[in-house]
């Protein structure tokens, strides 16, 4: 599979742009499908050394006969497909736009790789698509419905699940090869405000030397884990062999951090900083917390020779400050 074309699907938002880039680092080629032209100045400072580098295409993935037009023209031979609404909390309140937006989304990508030849679909999928955990290390064996509930971010979760099975239907019916990456807490240089971790709420606003302060949310647990770390797994998957596992966690595998103590962290790295987050939960975040728990990667180490680089997540911070930084230093721009 090495020197085939990979599309990357939401190849300009957050994951995907790393995605991307980390192909291209490789000397990949590659192809982005993104809804509209217009590229948020993070993404595009984060793609700067690959400017011209590879193909844009503008297409939505719930646009069926669009999507199969875009992959007979391009003839993938891989597909990472990390278009997504993430907006979490909004998609709790209306379960049909989530269905809208992310699962057909998903069978639209499954549906034009099958007519076009596609040999590998690499899903971008989340740890939310679990339900209270039934036990530690969390593994790919874990069940994503238990006797009493499914998806702790429900409408998300379920549509994330549902892309998971429609991409199993479609290996057994087709024999396409289907993989899926769960990330987990996801942060770095790019992420976007809706993010519920926090993390761009601490680090961002103090590199600018604001302060900050929250209202809740501190004792929640986390796998926090970097952007990066979740590309260069995604990039194993996309190369690794037939016979290795089809669920990979994006996650450190380490002891859960609180937003608190991550906190404590950015202040620690930057001086003088501000930051302020109350431990008060909220129904929402003790949904959260349910299906938060330590998460074993070993078959990523296993099969795939991964490890995060940035496991200690006082050196992923460190990165990120530094990226944002850099960012602002070269007038890429400020946050309107």
């Amino acid at each position: 599979m090495a020197g085939g074309l990979v599309l990357v699907t939401g190849g300009l938002g957050f994951i995907g742009g790393y995605v991307a880039r980390a192909l291209l680092d490789q000397k990949r080629r590659v192809a982005v499908l993104t809804r509209g032209r217009s590229t948020s100045v993070e993404m595009r400072y984060v793609l700067r050394e690959h400017q011209g580098g590879f193909v844009t295409e503008v297409a939505s993935v719930e646009d069926l006969p669009e999507l199969v037009d875009v992959f007979a023209r391009l003839e993938p031979e891989t597909v990472v497909h990390a278009a997504s609404n993430v907006e979490v909390a909004a998609l709790y309140r209306d379960p049909y736009r989530a269905f809208q937006t992310n699962v057909t989304g998903t069978v639209n990508v499954l549906e034009a790789a099958r007519r076009s030849g596609v040999r590998r679909v690499v899903d971008i999928s989340s740890i939310g698509v679990l339900p209270p955990i039934r036990y530690q290390p969390i593994d790919g064996a874990h069940p994503v419905i238990v006797p009493r509930g499914g998806p702790g971010t429900g409408a998300y979760g379920a549509a994330k699940v549902s892309g998971e099975v429609f991409g199993f239907a479609y290996e057994q019916a087709y024999g396409l090869d289907f993989r899926v990456v769960r990330p987990s807490a996801v942060y770095g240089f790019g992420m976007q405000w809706h993010s519920a971790n926090y993390m761009k709420q601490f680090v961002e606003p103090a590199v600018r030397g604001e302060a900050v302060k929250l209202a809740s949310g501190g004792r929640l647990p986390r796998d926090y884990t970097h952007v990066i770390d979740v590309a260069e797994l995604t990039v194993r998957v996309i190369a690794c062999g037939d016979d290795t596992d089809r669920v990979f966690y994006a996650a450190t595998g380490g002891p859960l951090v609180t937003a608190a103590q991550a906190a404590r962290l950015v202040a620690e790295l930057i001086p003088g900083s501000s930051i302020e987050i109350a431990d008060m939960m909220t129904p929402d975040d003790e949904v959260e917390a349910s299906f938060r728990g330590v998460i074993s990667i070993e078959n990523a180490r296993i099969q795939l020779g991964w490890t995060p680089r940035y496991a200690s997540l006082r050196e992923g911070i460190g990165e990120y400050i530094s990226a944002y930084r850099e960012f602002l230093a070269a007038g890429a721009g400020l946050p309107s």
